[in-house]
């Protein structure tokens, strides 16, 4: 298995898989479309992480702005991952940054956390110039 980089758009976040870390990282704004299957395709991956049975693995979510179907792809994404901890015991971290001046997207984490139950360890990052961020509607 390889690692697996995707470049991020004006939509979707970059996603990187570094699998000499077991490292995922998602990085930028998450503002899809009802039918983008950017979720749906990392979240497919995830069946070939979890075919090299993983001892852990690190999640870092580092969103600047997600819309309402962004939130609904990564509760699929983290349902999945919390799949592939019970099955194969692996030690799961996520790490949800937020920019401390966006409470959006910390309430955002803080809800994920409770539907999927697994821990989620929200991080305010350094004092950024860019205003906060809203929740924007369906697309």
């Amino acid at each position: 298995m390889e690692s697996l980089f995707i470049q991020g758009t004006e939509r979707t976040p970059e996603f990187n898989f570094d699998i000499d870390n077991f490292f995922i990282s998602l990085t930028g704004h998450s503002k899809i479309k009802k039918t983008d299957s950017f979720y749906l395709n990392i979240t497919e991956y995830i069946e070939k992480i979890e075919k090299i049975k993983p001892i852990r693995l690190n999640i870092e979510f580092n969103l600047n702005s997600i819309c309402r179907n962004s939130k609904r792809g990564i509760l699929f994404f983290l349902l999945r991952i919390k799949e592939v901890q019970m099955h194969i015991n692996t030690e799961i971290t996520i790490n949800w940054l937020y920019k401390h001046n966006n409470d959006l997207v910390k309430v955002i984490g803080e809800d994920l956390e409770y539907m999927v139950r697994m821990p989620i360890r929200l991080k305010p990052i350094e004092k950024d110039s860019s205003p906060a961020l809203e929740l924007e509607e369906s697309f």
